[in-house]
């Protein structure tokens, strides 16, 4: 079931985003790419909550690739919820953002990403955010 929580450009939920893009250059040279966005909902009376164990079970986004073994290899991307969190953060890992997310967008969550994945010379938008299975409550 779809929900009004979705990732955007920027803190005040106006530019959803559905992929990230990410180039890097073959020869290493272009160093890490970080990247900020942000999880929220417009909807202000919305409540988020895992959908496994309402309450209970961690909201996590994780990383996916719609075209694994192709440019930007999502193990190697990192999430945190600062930038000065991104050195010590696993790449590959999820997210964990707590067990229940608010709606408004004053209650919108920065996701700092990093990608250091300078095997490629392209642009790659096949890898998207997801979060698990929720549930909105208004």
């Amino acid at each position: 079931m779809a929900t009004s929580l979705k990732f955007y450009a920027d803190a005040g939920l106006t530019e959803e985003i559905t992929e990230l893009t990410i180039a890097q250059l073959a020869d290493g040279s272009t160093g890490n790419i970080d990247k900020l966005v942000y999880l929220g909902s417009t909807t202000a009376s919305s409540v988020f909550n895992a959908t496994s164990d309402p309450g209970a079970d961690e909201i996590e986004v994780s990383i996916e690739d719609s075209s694994p073994g192709e440019g930007v290899v999502a193990s190697n991307i990192k999430l945190a919820l600062s930038s000065g969190a991104l050195t010590a953060a696993t790449a590959g890992a999820p997210l964990s953002l707590g067990v229940e997310i608010d709606g408004g967008v004053a209650n919108a969550i920065p996701i700092y990403i990093r990608s250091d994945t300078p095997a490629i010379a392209a642009s790659d938008d096949s890898i998207t955010l997801e979060t698990n299975d929720i549930t909105e409550t208004l």
